[in-house]
């Protein structure tokens, strides 16, 4: 089997998320988010000295 070649790599077109991907880009953005603003209010709350 021959390897690829890198430049033909980079040349190909690109190739559309499928809705499943989205979604599990979307919930994991959300659930950083919600754990960052969780941690900072709990930070504010019980500061750590």
């Amino acid at each position: 089997m021959a390897t690829p070649d890198l430049r033909d790599e980079l040349k190909a077109p690109v190739e559309p998320l499928l809705p499943i991907e989205k979604k599990l880009i979307g919930w994991s953005f959300g659930i950083g988010i919600a754990l960052l603003v969780l941690l900072v209010l709990l930070n504010r709350i019980i500061p750590l000295t």
